[in-house]
């Protein structure tokens, strides 16, 4: 039997494995179904973060995991979408550069410096949080076929996805730069 302390881990597992299926079903222009399976991997993120801080049940697999899971999903629907032609290829690019731009950022950071604490900043969670909205009212757009509101909300995904952008590149700049000088100085 599964112990329920790895519930939170079996959910964003869950999660990963539902990226190609949901890349799948907007392929195939299943709008119900879609939106079925994208609502619940979205659920599903948010119930594996509350049961893991509600029972202490946080582990390092589960916080490699979980941002993983996300973006997997996110840029797998992005790039589906785009596919599809309701999301404009710009766009696309935009959100699968700043994610390589993180990643990529964190390696050097991380080689450079050292140890990172990577805590996702508040404009970061507000940047995931509309590029799921976007999706979400992608999907549901392509059911209606009425896509004026993807195109209303997609400068503000813009914004949010340079801005959260510029600010990890920035922070982690500074934490560098710092701890150079604490180096030099020693």
């Amino acid at each position: 039997m599964v112990k329920l302390k790895y519930l939170p881990n079996i959910l964003t597992l869950l999660r990963l494995l539902l990226a190609g299926p949901v890349s799948f079903a907007i392929l195939s222009e299943k709008p119900v179904w879609t939106l079925s399976l994208f609502l619940f991997a979205a659920l599903s993120d948010a119930l594996d973060g509350f049961i893991a801080r509600h029972y202490g049940w946080q582990s390092r697999l589960g916080a490699m995991l979980d941002p993983m899971a996300d973006k997997v999903l996110l840029v797998s629907a992005f790039l589906s979408l785009t596919l599809i032609k309701v999301i404009p290829v710009w766009l696309t690019l935009l959100v699968i550069g700043r994610d390589i731009l993180i990643i990529s950022g964190s390696f050097i950071y991380r080689w450079v410096v050292g140890t990172i604490q990577f805590k996702p900043s508040v404009l970061g969670k507000l940047c995931t949080l509309f590029q799921l909205s976007l999706i979400m009212t992608a999907l549901i757009s392509v059911a209606l076929n009425y896509t004026k509101p993807v195109m209303i909300l997609q400068p503000v995904v813009a914004l949010f996805t340079i801005g959260s952008g510029l600010q990890y590149v920035v922070e982690w700049g500074r934490k560098g730069l710092r701890r150079a000088r604490k180096c030099n100085r020693d």
